[in-house]
């Protein structure tokens, strides 16, 4: 009888323990996933941080040189206004903002808000060069690199808003 008292509590004991690590595992996930979740969001945060910074500066380039300031008011009236080397400028700095668009979307910065990406459109689409370099090259350029569509049709709005018709097919 004395062995079944052993083996009894022995059982007992090693239930506990075993139920006592599972309790410490299971703790030691919780912290992990919590700290994981800190991590992602400090990460979301850095993501919307650079992008922001990024737009600034692209914005900064065109308010501090005065030649590119002077290429994109004069596109305004359209592309066909400006000249070869204007043109070749208008086009390298537009296709700056429309890939950095492009890529937060991808990236998801701001959660794809489309209501911030409509305004960040409204911006980037807000003259007649911008909307006719939308048409020719960079709303092909969307389907190509956003492949559900949304930021395409999310622009789509936008011209039409500022264009009051439709995008040419």
């Amino acid at each position: 009888m004395d062995t079944e008292i052993i083996v009894a509590v022995s059982q007992i004991a090693t239930g506990m323990a075993t139920l006592i690590v599972a309790l410490f595992l299971a703790g030691q996930l919780w912290l992990q996933r919590k700290q994981l979740d800190i991590a992602h969001q400090d990460s979301v945060r850095e993501l919307g941080f650079t992008a922001r910074t990024r737009q600034e500066e692209v914005t900064l380039a065109r308010l501090t040189d005065e030649s590119l300031l002077s290429t994109y008011l004069k596109a305004d009236e359209g592309l066909s206004v400006l000249n070869p080397a204007e043109l070749h400028k208008f086009h390298a700095y537009m296709r700056l903002l429309y890939m950095q668009t492009i890529n937060d979307w991808r990236l998801g910065a701001y959660g794809n808000n489309h209501t911030f990406f409509k305004g960040r459109l409204r911006i980037v689409l807000n003259t007649a060069g911008a909307r006719e370099l939308y048409v020719t090259e960079m709303r092909r350029t969307m389907t190509y690199l956003e492949e559900s569509g949304q930021l395409r049709r999310l622009g789509d709005t936008i011209y039409e808003e500022l264009e009051g018709k439709p995008v040419p097919a």
